[in-house]
C-alpha cells in the first residue's frame, strides 16, 4: 500500500474533484463527464447521478438508462423518492444494483 504524505495531499486539494478521480481510478478526465455514479446509503436508499431517465419502475425494481447501459436497482417497497435531470434518489429496502447490458 502507498503511504500518502501530508505534502502530497495537500497538492491534490489543489485539485479538482474529477481531476483526482480521474487520476485515481486511471481513466481519462473527459470520460467522467458523461458518465454517472450511485451509492447506497445503508441498504435504504440509492442516490444516482447522471442518469439518463427511467426505464422501468415497480415496487421491486427500478430500472435507469445510464450510458449505453442501464441501472437496474432491485428490492421490496422501493420509492422514487427524488426524480430530477440527470439526479435521483430511491427508498426502499436496498436488494442490489448492478450494471445491465441493453441485450438487443
Amino acid at each position: 500500500m502507498k503511504e500518502l504524505s501530508i505534502a502530497s495531499y495537500i497538492i491534490c486539494m489543489n485539485n479538482s474533484f474529477n481531476e483526482n478521480i480521474s487520476n485515481i481510478c486511471g481513466m481519462e478526465l473527459s470520460a467522467l463527464a458523461g458518465g454517472y455514479k450511485y451509492s447506497v446509503y445503508s441498504g435504504n436508499a440509492v442516490v444516482v447521478e447522471g442518469h439518463k431517465g427511467i426505464v422501468g419502475y415497480s415496487s421491486e425494481e427500478v430500472l435507469f438508462a445510464v450510458n449505453k447501459t442501464f441501472l437496474q436497482v432491485t428490492g421490496t417497497n422501493l420509492q422514487i423518492r427524488c426524480l430530477e435531470k440527470h439526479f435521483a434518489v430511491v427508498i426502499g429496502k436496498i436488494h442490489k444494483v448492478e450494471v445491465k447490458r441493453d441485450e438487443k
